[in-house]
């Protein structure tokens, strides 16, 4: 991940998504590891600025970590926890220009298989993270920096690569070939503002890179990661080691993505689980210039470490110096008695030809072997008669300008394998290894016939016109259910909606409600009509499946009913209905249980009301008590005593007491 300043909030964002990561990563394979690494650039001028080396967020306001080339943080773990608290641990930095040193971390990556945990047998990929452009090979000059990137692993056991100040930027070629070698896929995760200059990247090595948008905060990077790796995996291609005198070329159908075999060395959107049959033909053009007759080709696929070698010996010159005995019988024997052996091939005698001399010269047949081949040569094109394919396609063998196949193909030119014993002549024709269904059939198998019958539901329609039907079966569209893709939301299925006035009359046709006055008009015949069986049942349907029908009843009451229905085909169905009593109110009872509830119930409010104001009441009491003997009790100052006192002056109470004074 490119921590520069740019990218703090996508590093929050990983920080939050980290255990939905490893959720996700568990949805497409039970085996997997995590690891972390993180980016700038190399910590010189000018990629940074000097006096900003220890803080180059200073302009930001901001502290941050001094700019680093590359720092390797948590090897590959089954440990989400640890792969969350490394993100965690990781602090932003930042450089100068919007160029970043991502080539100098993927290469570390690649290089270091110890440090970061690589296992040899495992599908390895690497997600680089940045919001900015890449360095390349030459820039290090800018910065005084003159060593050609060596391609080895130079982390402390810190993590630090330390050779930031030493090697140049490696090139986009030396990735390339060091993914290759080391079965590598990358996942360039990029805004939305650089994705033109990453696309051709990627398209400089498509097999083993990918490039998706990432959101402005990341915030997408599960789906982006799971969308890659289904590209990853639903991708195959072959490539090999042969010399420059030995042709190999890939024939395949992609297992039936075409109706002939391609020349093509790939396969795109294979299917989890499909086999898929690669055809390889080996040419020789040229002898060897070293002299070198046997040798290995190794056929690998792109993205794992699977492969197979072909042990290729070439047929020498032949050596042939002595002179042939045209009349030797042996020699003749050999040649069919039309020729004789002349160093390991037949020359034939004037009116005969072919590689044992079996086809006579005449002047409707071909005079020469080139010319006999020819005809046993499959054009490339046919707008291009003379750009011919291998003998027989390398199949079978010539004879007399007729292919004779070998075992498992056919064909003129024998370019077909044979159709296996799952293609019925009965169902379909034989063409070129390919079952072409015959009219009224379809399938990979031609064993499902075209009518629609088994998708007619009881209303008549194909699959309720919610899906089409395939093989007799109903194929829904979203997001429709049912064998008929009758069933939508809750409320909405089309066969409730169907059945459910004739329910309703069948009901009030069995209860004492009364007649229904127009049930033959709806239903047909009572209870067993052209669509449908009705059967009474007793015990409880189930609740999923079930549908409801209200009947009022003689007390004026809508009853709940319920009924399903069991489809064995548009023909022949059953509808199971239980019918539910209703019995009229008795509104006496319903009232007089109401008046006591609410008696009841209010004398219990009343209760706790009072037991709440008694329970505080002590405890402020029971405080206040403990607070007196503490001490703690203090007068108010706006109390005022109801008592008062009053003094009569003592000269006006003499006065009083002397009435002569």
């Amino acid at each position: 991940m490119d921590l520069t300043w740019t990218m703090r909030d996508d590093r929050e964002t990983l920080i939050k998504l980290g255990l939905e990561l490893a959720t996700t990563l568990r949805n497409l394979t039970t085996n997997y590891r995590l690891g972390f690494g993180s980016f700038a650039d190399k910590p010189e001028m000018p990629m940074i600025m000097p006096q900003l080396r220890e803080n180059p967020c200073a302009k930001e306001r901001q502290v941050c970590e001094p700019t680093y080339g590359y720092r390797h943080h948590l090897a590959l773990t089954e440990n989400a926890k640890e792969f969350v608290q490394s993100v965690n641990a990781s602090r932003v930095t930042g450089n100068l220009d919007n160029l970043e040193g991502g080539l100098d971390a993927l290469m570390q990556v690649l290089v270091c298989p110890k440090e970061i945990g690589w296992k040899e047998e495992a599908r390895k990929v690497v997600i680089l993270v940045t919001d900015g452009f890449m360095h390349f090979a030459g820039d290090g000059l800018l910065a005084g920096i003159t060593k050609k990137n060596d391609k080895r692993c130079h982390l402390s056991g810190e993590g630090e690569y330390l050779g930031s100040l030493v090697y140049d930027y490696p090139s986009l070629e030396e990735i390339y070939r060091e993914l290759l070698e080391r079965k590598i896929s990358v996942i360039f995760a990029v805004t939305e503002d650089v994705v033109p200059t990453y696309r051709e990247f990627s398209s400089l090595m498509k097999e083993i890179s990918n490039v998706e948008i990432l959101s402005a905060d990341s915030s997408n990077i599960l789906e982006l990661i799971q969308k890659s790796y289904e590209n990853f995996i639903k991708r195959t291609q072959f490539s090999d080691n042969s010399p420059d005198f030995i042709r190999v070329e890939y024939e395949t159908d992609c297992g039936g993505q075409f109706p002939t075999l391609l020349k093509r060395n790939y396969c795109n959107d294979v299917a989890l689980g499909t086999t898929v049959d690669f055809y390889i033909n080996l040419t020789l053009t040229d002898f060897p210039p070293t002299g070198v007759y046997t040798h290995k080709i190794r056929i690998e696929e792109s993205a794992l470490n699977e492969f197979m070698e072909i042990e290729v010996e070439i047929q020498k010159p032949c050596p042939c110096a002595e002179e042939s005995d045209p009349t030797d019988e042996y020699s003749r024997f050999q040649c069919n008695d039309n020729g004789y052996m002349q160093c390991g091939m037949c020359q034939c005698d004037p009116a005969w030809t072919g590689p044992f001399c079996t086809c006579p010269t005449d002047a409707t047949n071909a005079t020469t072997l080139e010319a006999i081949e020819r005809l046993c040569r499959k054009p490339y094109d046919i707008k291009q008669p003379d750009d011919l394919g291998p003998v027989c396609s390398n199949r079978g063998e010539c004879d007399c300008g007729t292919c004779f196949c070998f075992p498992g193909y056919e064909g003129k030119f024998c370019e077909c394998p044979e159709c296996n014993a799952d293609c019925d002549p009965e169902r379909a024709n034989c063409v070129c290894g390919q079952c072409v269904c015959k009219y009224g059939w379809s399938g990979n198998r031609c064993n499902c016939k075209e009518s629609t019958d088994g998708c007619i539901g009881p209303m008549g329609e194909v699959c309720s016109d919610r899906g089409y039907c395939e093989c007799g079966e109903c194929v829904c569209d979203e997001p429709y259910v049912g064998r008929y893709c009758e069933i939508g939301s809750e409320t909405d299925n089309k066969f409730c909606t169907f059945f459910e006035p004739c329910v309703s009359c069948m009901i009030e046709e069995k209860t004492a409600s009364g007649k229904c006055p127009n049930v033959t008009d709806i239903c047909g015949k009572a209870e067993k009509h052209e669509r449908f069986t009705a059967v009474y049942v007793t015990e409880e349907l189930d609740i999923e499946n079930r549908c409801l029908a209200r009947v009022e009843n003689e007390f004026g009451i809508e009853c709940d009913h319920y009924f399903t229905y069991k489809m064995i085909n548009h023909l022949e169905n059953y509808l199971l209905i239980q019918i539910n009593k209703c019995e009229p109110i008795n509104y006496a009872s319903v009232i007089g249980f109401v008046m006591l509830a609410t008696f009841i119930l209010g004398l219990i409010i009343i209760c706790i009301i009072w037991g709440c104001i008694r329970a505080k009441d002590a405890r402020e009491y029971a405080r206040f008590e403990a607070d007196q003997a503490r001490g703690y009790f203090m007068e108010s100052p706006i109390y005022n005593d109801p008592i008062r006192k009053y003094v009569v002056p003592k000269e006006i109470n003499r006065k009083q007491s002397n009435p002569f004074l």
